[in-house]
């Protein structure tokens, strides 16, 4: 699915609005200042400061990390804002193609994300993302919960293995002590 282009009208507003956000670095060209992903991840922990570990995203030179970053905001955090990309679109703003990264912050803005004035309601809010964020706890929860009572029942048929080896140990030194045991005198007469 292609993202819609923007307008003129609609990338200037963009470039005032992300402007307006405190970034940790200037910027220059917002198509390579944005290719690391790590500007998005500051963008969107400004206004959804639980939703993004910022540390977790390094700035990058080189492709590999850059698609590493934007791999981990698509799956850890727009997922939970309702929406994922495509990774053809990963690729062109990490690869830094024009126009690229405009799309995406034209797609958050589109689902009312990140506070822009004229974004719509529509986008879940923190306590939704919070909600979701909830829920994949749980179902990690459950599937450790799953793997504990495996656990447990492979840790119960050791145990009864090892039972069982001692008890046939304990017969065989039985059968030993009573081979080497001098043998009884035979009865007198």
């Amino acid at each position: 699915m292609a993202l819609p282009d923007c307008t003129e009208e609609e990338l200037q507003a963009l470039y005032e609005w992300v402007d307006s956000v405190p970034l940790s670095r200037p910027k220059k060209s917002i198509t390579r200042d944005f290719a690391d992903g790590v500007l998005m991840a500051e963008l969107v922990h400004y206004f959804f400061p639980k939703l993004v570990e910022v540390h977790n995203y390094s700035p990058a030179h080189n492709s590999v990390q850059k698609m590493y970053n934007w791999t981990t905001l698509n799956q850890k955090v727009f997922r939970r804002m309702g929406f994922a990309l495509a990774r053809e679109h990963c690729e062109a703003v990490a690869n830094a193609e024009a126009g690229a990264v405009e799309r995406v912050l034209k797609l958050l803005l589109a689902a009312g994300a990140l506070g822009h004035p004229a974004a719509a309601a529509a986008f879940p809010t923190l306590d939704q993302a919070l909600h979701a964020s909830l829920a994949d706890k749980e179902q990690q929860l459950e599937e450790l919960r799953e793997t504990n009572q495996i656990l447990e029942t492979k840790i119960s048929k050791l145990e009864q293995l090892v039972r069982l080896k001692d008890a046939k140990v304990q017969a065989l030194l039985a059968r030993l002590a009573a081979a080497e045991a001098p043998p009884a005198a035979p009865p007198a007469t």
